[in-house]
């Protein structure tokens, strides 16, 4: 399930205010130029208001989900770097939250990230702007192991089951591009027919590549997020199945800001193969 942010709008909707004032009466402050969060399996909110400032709560690290380009954290920080502590406090607890949600222009904040499994440290210098960043969450609350792409017949069960059994079956995959993915209740389903689908409720974000695998040789990294194979957008459901193993295709992600293309070549799937 992806949730939404309610109080979190689009920080560029604030640019299209005049006078430079925000939406919902949200103040101008310190702002890094962080677009939008990812909360995987935990209970995150953005942008409350206490009643004393702003803060905003994470049981779980956030990931950044989007920069604002030529903000100061473009750049710097890029889509699926992991807050772990804001100026040595840790982002889960409530100062942490707190120091993230009330940034003060001109004055240097240090995030401590986590970035392709390292652990380093980014300086970044607000500057005046909304710091209303979106917030999207996987998961709805904790689960009992990661949101990865499922393939078994027990966990892909997730990605179908608003559908009635005889419409729709979790499958096995017919190929793999060496790739786990955090995107939810995502994984292969099976239409009547036998025609194999991808259904997925949100552009899947790389969580690991294997080495020397497609996804590997294609150039693609952890927080990578994949939008379209083939033209078929990967947010809902893709007929992926007419792919065969050693037929190279087109694959479009983002990482930070940009938009890439490159040509993958997807390989025979083993038993219970992710993505």
């Amino acid at each position: 399930m992806l949730v939404l942010g309610g109080a979190a709008r689009a920080y560029e909707m604030a640019a299209a205010v005049s006078g430079g004032r925000c939406p919902e009466g949200h103040p101008e402050m310190g702002d890094i130029g962080i677009q939008s969060l990812l909360c995987v399996s935990g209970s995150c909110q953005v942008n409350l208001w206490t009643g004393r400032g702003y803060r905003h709560e994470f049981s779980t690290e956030p990931r950044v989900n989007g920069v604002i380009g030529g903000s100061p954290a473009d750049g710097k920080l890029r889509d699926g770097d992991v807050i772990i502590a804001i100026d040595g406090v840790l982002i889960t607890t409530r100062e942490g939250g707190k120091r993230l949600a009330n940034l003060k222009p001109g004055v240097p904040v240090t995030l401590r990230i986590r970035r392709n499994g390292k652990e380093m440290d980014v300086t970044l210098v607000p500057r005046l702007g909304c710091n209303m960043p979106r917030l999207a969450v996987l998961g709805g609350g904790p689960v009992p192991r990661p949101a990865v792409a499922p393939f078994s017949a027990q966990d892909a069960w997730a990605a179908v089951a608003a559908r009635p059994a005889t419409m729709a079956r979790p499958a096995a995959p017919p190929f793999t591009f060496g790739l786990e993915l955090a995107c939810g209740p995502c994984g292969w389903i099976s239409e009547p027919g036998g025609v194999v689908r991808w259904s997925s409720p949100v552009p899947p974000i790389v969580r690991a590549v294997e080495p020397g695998g497609p996804g590997d040789l294609a150039g693609l990294q952890p927080g990578d997020v994949l939008l379209a194979i083939g033209g078929q957008p990967l947010s809902g459901e893709a007929a992926l199945g007419k792919l065969r193993p050693g037929e190279p295709v087109e694959l479009r992600f983002r990482r930070g800001h940009e938009t890439k293309t490159v040509e993958i070549t997807p390989e025979a799937a083993a038993p219970h193969q992710r993505f």
